[in-house]
């Protein structure tokens, strides 16, 4: 009989402990290329994230505008009424007052309104920097000129050389940031853009606006319900419907009433937009260390690689 080979459990451990020393060793022999690959890649790390551009976040948090106890019982008691007449009374569902809002500010008709004021659309489609220095945005010469206030171009019909609403869209979206709180109710809006002086002023911009079309919105529904409620009302000889009319009248005025009653129809400050001292992105410091130790991992695997796969046996001596 063969006598069995008898396998000693101390050689898996003494070749675990070659391999180690074997890796460690073409480590060390390596160190001067890792240590050269790691600085290439490190510099140019550093040198890429000092080109990056500068953002800063203004931000604020609003509050939804309250509607009174009175008004939302008497919508919910005349809502049928109101339906069939179509005409708008105050909703008591705070969550979609809010979805209005946030859906307001997200549409693309509200972008077009805002890109109506002064330097709106310039400063969100052709921005080349900031001047932190003077405080003033350095327009793309190329994209917009602005001694003339004109969009520099040649496009063929019937594309223009200014941005179109939904070229400037996603440059909007990408800026401008609105959620609420599912569980308080408010409002966060928050602009990043270049110029810290921009983002506030354009937050401010947007928080009033806001406030604007749908107050305008509002008057409008409340005027054509109140000149159909008083056409109709004459019409009319049963008591209970002349009532029921007159509290749609009621609310109707009630509205128009908020409407014109201050500046925050439907958004109220808790935390105003400020001119933020500190960028929000990018990170610099983050992306060159980053930058290292990708350098390092790379350095470590062109070293491996020249000894396993493309044969490089000999370790470099040590200086």
């Amino acid at each position: 009989m063969m006598e069995a080979e008898q396998t000693n459990p101390n050689d898996h451990y003494s070749d675990d402990e070659i391999d180690l020393k074997e890796f460690f060793g073409l480590l060390w022999g390596g160190k001067k290329l890792i240590i050269l690959i790691t600085s290439i890649v490190a510099s140019c790390s550093v040198l890429y994230a000092l080109t990056l551009t500068n953002y800063y976040k203004s931000e604020a948090i609003l509050n939804l505008t309250g509607t009174t106890n009175s008004s939302l019982s008497m919508a919910s008691r005349l809502g049928g009424l109101a339906s069939m007449a179509g005409i708008s009374l105050p909703t008591s569902n705070v969550e979609n007052k809010g979805a209005l809002v946030l859906e307001t500010i997200k549409s693309r008709v509200f972008l077009k309104h805002l890109i109506t004021f002064d330097k709106v659309l310039p400063s969100l489609m052709a921005v080349k920097t900031f001047d932190a220095k003077n405080k003033i945005l350095i327009f793309d010469e190329d994209t917009y000129n602005i001694k003339s206030n004109t969009w520099v171009g040649n496009v063929d019909p019937p594309y223009q050389s200014a941005p179109s609403v939904l070229e400037a869209y996603w440059q909007y979206i990408s800026a401008v940031n609105v959620s609420q709180d599912n569980k308080t109710g408010f409002i966060t809006i928050s602009v990043e853009h270049q110029s810290p002086i921009f983002a506030k002023e354009f937050l401010d911009l947007i928080i009033r606006e806001v406030n604007v079309l749908l107050r305008q919105r509002d008057l409008e529904e409340s005027t054509n319900a109140l000149e159909y409620l008083k056409s109709e009302i004459s019409k009319t000889s049963l008591i209970e419907i002349k009532n029921s009319m007159n509290e749609l009248i009621k609310t109707q005025l009630e509205t128009q009433m908020m409407a014109n009653i201050g500046n925050d129809y439907v958004l109220r400050t808790i935390d105003p937009a400020f001119v933020p001292e500190q960028k929000s992105k990018p990170n610099k410091f983050f992306i060159s260390i980053l930058g290292t130790m990708l350098g390092g991992m790379f350095g470590i695997v062109w070293v491996l690689m020249r000894h396993y796969a493309l044969g490089v046996g000999k370790q470099e001596s040590e200086s």
